[in-house]
């Protein structure tokens, strides 16, 4: 499935759990009804504004459109996540996570542990870069 009807298919299914016809999310994401038919039908596929929008109004992290659900690439690495909270903090830390070189991401991990050394020290334990 490409990503045009992956992201299609995700939208409308999301508008039919939330019954809401095309022009109540149109209405919503402040668009026309004839884009929101381009978005499910695959004919045309939103921005990311738009996905961010879409993920506000149906409460669902971002990356749910994303193929694979839950799969993000920071730098050269890849990380599963399947709990990426939908809020605009986590979206503005993972974007600018995706523009670091490997080098900063060392960095910014030892800046995470530090952080959390005291409340969740389970967060980072000896041996976990891998996973």
């Amino acid at each position: 499935m490409g990503t045009k009807n992956l992201i299609g298919t995700r939208i409308r299914t999301l508008r039919l759990s939330h019954g809401m016809t095309q022009a109540d999310l149109a209405k919503a994401l402040n668009q026309s009804q004839s884009s929101i038919t381009m978005y499910e039908t695959g004919r045309r596929e939103p921005d990311f504004e738009t996905l961010e929008a879409l993920a506000d109004v149906f409460n669902v992290p971002l990356i749910y459109f994303v193929e694979g659900g839950g799969i993000v690439t920071v730098g050269d690495s890849t990380v599963v996540h399947t709990d990426i909270p939908a809020n605009n903090d986590v979206r503005l830390l993972v974007r600018g996570l995706n523009q670091l070189t490997p080098e900063q991401i060392a960095q910014a991990k030892n800046v995470f542990r530090a952080m959390f050394a005291i409340t969740n020290p389970e967060l980072f334990e000896e041996g976990d870069d891998d996973k």
